[in-house]
């Protein structure tokens, strides 16, 4: 079903989801890191590295979901 919107808008919303997952990505191997201090006892920090990490999965997928209906 072909959407009401032109290309230049197709592009741009394209663009922002793709700085937007960047950004993401970014925050999401933040988390992992700061997740990695677990094991050392530093439970707030780890907690919050898997907080941000998920957080990031998730917005990413939703990122992606969205992308792929606006096909």
């Amino acid at each position: 079903m072909p959407s009401d919107t032109s290309g230049v808008d197709d592009l741009a919303s394209s663009l922002h989801r793709t700085a937007l997952g960047t950004l993401l990505a970014i925050v999401g191997i933040l988390g992992v890191g700061l997740a990695r201090r677990l094991p050392d006892g530093d439970y707030l920090i780890g907690l919050l590295g898997v907080v941000l990490a998920l957080g990031a999965v998730v917005w990413i997928s939703s990122l992606l979901g969205e992308g792929l209906r606006e096909r």
